[in-house]
């Protein structure tokens, strides 16, 4: 569930849940003691216990989405560092300070839980909770947070080389690419990335001579070239999916997607999509102030 930020290649966007229809008039999900029920019944949906903002707390940690928000300083330094050779030390320092001070995972994380506030649902929190909370999502969250540590990016390496004489089955293939079509972890990359190219740029703005700075068309060349490589981040995203869920059974993988399609998980898809957005426009914004702020504008 914490595989949907760029750049973190782990992370995986937390949906799934409970109910899910599975034909015309059965219903399958799943208790929190692992249990499988078929039934032509929906099941009785309550609103999870608890308070509100308790309940969203439990959510982002289990989902592995506040580990993840952990994470994003880091590749914003990245963003930065070849674009700054222009500056003098001081205020590479100066900038480097401010930027690491307005992409706080603390700040970030504030965004996406305001996002869950602001469409919470009590009855579709129940049925993520009780997924969530079950042995199979806590086997799969695992999963997920191990395929994310920089440790398992050679085995990975290695997983895709493989792919093509260890072809997956044709249901495998439809399975990730089901949640990829729900979760779009490859497209959140890339808005993610695009925002944190355009952050640096218009942070570093003020401390640049405007003969050094890029000019609106270079900017969307820029940003029409990392666009361009949606295709590869998708199948790419494909391929981590197979490796990351390549222990699961395919009736488990199926669980878990089946509930992405679901009601209440394309509701926390979307809660979490917009707060991880969110998160990051407030942050450029902030980075962009302190800059304008801390430096002279330089003409």
């Amino acid at each position: 569930m914490i595989r949907a930020i760029p750049w973190l290649l782990g992370l995986s966007v937390l949906t799934y849940g409970w109910t899910v229809e599975v034909e015309a008039k059965t219903y399958r999900w799943v208790n929190e003691q692992g249990v499988v029920t078929y039934s032509d019944q929906p099941p009785l949906l309550r609103p999870a216990e608890g308070e509100r903002d308790a309940l969203i707390a439990e959510a982002l940690e289990l989902s592995g989405t506040k580990k993840a928000l952990a994470s994003v300083p880091a590749h914003i330094k990245l963003q930065l560092d070849p674009r700054q050779t222009t500056l003098k030390p001081p205020d590479k320092a100066r900038a480097t300070k401010i930027l690491a001070d307005a992409f706080r995972p603390v700040v970030l994380y504030g965004a996406v839980r305001d996002a869950f506030r602001s469409s919470y649902d009590p009855q579709r929190m129940g049925v993520v909770m009780a997924q969530l909370r079950s042995p199979l999502f806590k086997k799969i969250a695992a999963l997920e947070l191990a395929a994310g540590e920089p440790s398992a990016k050679a085995d990975l390496e290695v997983f895709a080389q493989t792919l093509a004489r260890d072809v997956p089955t044709p249901a495998r293939v439809d399975l990730v690419q089901r949640q990829e079509a729900v979760v779009r972890s490859a497209a959140l990359q890339m808005d993610m990335s695009v925002i944190a190219f355009k952050a640096v740029l218009r942070a570093l703005e003020p401390a640049v001579p405007a003969e050094k700075r890029l000019t609106t068309r270079e900017v969307e060349f820029a940003e029409q070239t990392l666009r361009a490589q949606q295709d590869a981040l998708t199948r790419g995203a494909l391929v981590r999916a197979l490796y990351t869920y390549r222990t699961l059974s395919d009736e488990e993988l199926a669980t878990y997607v089946e509930f992405s399609e679901s009601d209440a998980g394309r509701w926390f898809v979307a809660a979490q999509r917009k707060g991880l957005l969110d998160a990051m426009r407030i942050a450029m914004d902030a980075a962009a102030r302190q800059m304008t702020a801390a430096f002279p504008a330089k003409r």
